[in-house]
């Protein structure tokens, strides 16, 4: 006689260990954090991928230098007290009073493929009055 009530078999997933404790010291006085984050769920992907040494390092070190590049623009943007951070793509060239061929051979330059800043300072413009 067979139980209709059969425990089902699922594949447990792995939950990476934590590091030791060494490591994550010395991690956190390098302040490596997004290293320190997320090295356990790397060795554990590392593992079982059977990853080369290189890729090893490789995956919490692009990590770490994506997070930095990330903080330092947000600090430098709230560091430059700009009112409102705007792309190229957002600026609206119907709104400004520059031409648009003037736009078009701006945006053309070598220094947008670059990704260089333009800064295009004017009156500033509220409901569509100028304060001028």
């Amino acid at each position: 006689m067979t139980s209709m009530n059969q425990a089902k078999t699922t594949t447990p997933k792995q939950v990476a260990p934590d590091l030791p404790a060494d490591l994550d010291a010395g991690l956190r006085r390098l302040k490596l954090a997004t290293v320190r984050r997320s090295a356990p769920e790397v060795l554990l992907t590392a593992t079982i991928q059977r990853w080369a040494p290189e890729q090893v390092l490789r995956t919490p070190i692009e990590a770490e230098v994506a997070a930095r590049d990330a903080s330092n623009t947000a600090h430098r943007l709230k560091a430059a007290g700009f009112p409102v951070a705007k792309t190229l793509e957002s600026f609206d060239v119907a709104a400004s009073s520059i031409p648009q061929a003037t736009f078009d051979y701006l945006s053309r330059l070598e220094w947008v493929r670059a990704q260089a800043n333009l800064a295009i300072i004017g009156p500033v413009v509220i409901a569509g009055l100028s304060a001028r």
